[in-house]
């Protein structure tokens, strides 16, 4: 990491200045409402999250509010990960000693600094702008910035937020670049390695460097993703000497780690032994399993002595209901195993019934995440969804119910077959709900799908005209 020196003449930063103003002038207009510098002048990454701070958001980039400290976290996730956080301080540590005048930040997945490394003239600065432990920097508190926007990133693509491209005004003078790490599994971020200096020159050209040092860490967490995978299928091991019948080992998203002879009758494509390797498991995995390891993970967290059952339909041939049982590995909950039991009275549940997802099959329910079991909704009880940071929400006439679908994306191929449409990075409509379109101006429109209370359901530029059509306007 020592030595990162990135040249830099006199026209280049006449060409940096020049750009900063056009940027400044962009975000002057644009936080007023007018669009029209901000669509032909800043990166659509930067444009795009403008939009979700001023219309998603609703963030004063003038008057921001003060970074807030940790209110309690998620202390499981802290603790699975601390190895991780432990060699991302390693490398931000590397980069300030070879880089020189900067801060490199390290932030869990919610976008709270755990760890910040600096030189002795910039900790004044540093302080007064929050760049410090246990200060918290999601897009959705703090705007635009290299911490907060990275996590919304897809793997190992960069925040780079130069200046005025801030949201906040007081960060204009700053210059961040932001590169998130992912579960190997999940594919959900685990945390963000973040560069800030006064001087775009000083960090220009840093990402691909900075990528490949992370490399380190991503060999990590799949190492330990490897090792959990293990700890699963010893536990399929005991549990298939005891038992007959339908059995699977499961990883933390519900991919197939090991199956049975009885469970590969009716899931074909399995192979016999254990998928270990992270990237063959997502070849291995089904809509009813993904969905009971999303129910399943707050309540094993929460009380290591707990287990659940699940119904599954037509995956695994009749319905039945089948024992959910947590496994853990040496950091943590590391998977699950569904053993076939027939219907269980009395237990808690992971899922109440979770139908099977097969092509051409119709599901005609939408399973919602309660508390101790999945709610099942008719689609047409669904207004829109909602993603807010790593979690989904389903508006519903019920209220605002946990969609058990992991991710927008995800999301939005299920509720596709019943018309919904993905009008926004963070939002799907139901059309069929809609009540009101708002005229923005610049061509801007938004949604209500409520008469009596005020919704503004943000659509983007590129949707419109689909919205539009699909609306009969």
């Amino acid at each position: 990491m020592h030595g990162y020196v990135v040249a830099g003449g006199r026209s280049d930063e006449v060409e940096v200045r020049r750009r900063r103003q056009e940027t400044l002038t962009a975000w002057e207009h644009f936080v007023k409402g007018d669009d029209e510098a901000a669509v032909s002048t800043v990166a659509p990454m930067i444009l795009h999250s403008w939009y979700r701070c001023r219309d998603l958001h609703r963030l004063d980039p003038v008057n921001p509010k003060t970074s807030t400290c940790s209110q309690g976290g998620d202390s499981a996730h802290a603790s699975r990960h601390a190895g991780v956080y432990a060699l991302l301080g390693a490398v931000a540590g590397a980069i300030v000693e070879g880089v020189g005048n900067c801060v490199a930040t390290v932030t869990d997945s919610g976008a709270q600094i755990v760890a910040a490394r600096t030189v002795d003239g910039l900790r004044r600065e540093v302080a007064e702008c929050r760049l410090e432990p246990e200060a918290r920097w999601p897009e959705s508190l703090s705007g635009t910035n290299g911490m907060g926007t990275a996590l919304l990133q897809s793997q190992q693509e960069a925040a780079v937020v130069r200046g005025p491209e801030h949201w906040r005004q007081d960060m204009h003078e700053w210059t961040c670049l932001g590169i998130a790490v992912h579960d190997p599994v999940t594919a959900s971020p685990v945390g963000v390695l973040n560069v800030s200096a006064h001087t775009e020159m000083l960090i220009a050209g840093l990402g691909p460097k900075l990528n490949a040092e992370l490399g380190t860490v991503r060999q990590y967490l799949i190492r330990c993703a490897f090792r959990d995978a293990i700890a699963v299928a010893e536990k399929f091991t005991e549990e298939a000497i005891e038992r007959r019948g339908k059995l699977l080992g499961l990883d933390l998203a519900g991919n197939v780690i090991a199956a049975s002879e009885d469970a590969r009758k009716y899931i074909t494509g399995l192979p016999r032994g254990f998928l270990l390797e992270p990237t063959t498991r997502r070849g291995a995995s089904f809509g009813p399993l993904r969905d009971i390891a999303a129910a399943s993970y707050e309540p094993a967290v929460s009380d290591p002595g707990w287990s659940g059952t699940a119904v599954i339909g037509r995956l695994l041939g009749d319905p039945q209901a089948y024992s959910v049982k947590p496994v853990y590995g040496p950091v943590g909950l590391a998977g699950w195993i569904l053993a076939g039991c027939g219907r269980v009275a009395g237990a808690d549940t992971a899922a109440d019934s979770v139908e099977a997802s097969q092509p051409d099959v119709r599901q005609e329910r939408v399973p919602g995440l309660a508390s101790d079991c999945v709610v099942l909704l008719d689609p047409n009880e669904i207004r829109f969804a909602e993603a807010s940071r790593h979690v989904v929400w389903l508006v519903t006439d019920r209220g605002r119910i946990k969609a058990a679908a992991k991710g927008m994306d995800n999301l939005e191929r299920e509720l596709a077959r019943y018309g919904f449409l993905r009008v926004h990075r963070s939002f799907l409509i139901n059309p069929g709900r809609v009540r009101r379109v708002h005229n923005k101006g610049h061509g801007i429109i938004a949604l209500s799908t409520s008469d009596d209370r005020p919704e503004s359901i943000p659509v983007s530029r590129r949707s419109t005209q689909k919205v539009r059509q699909r609306l009969g306007l």
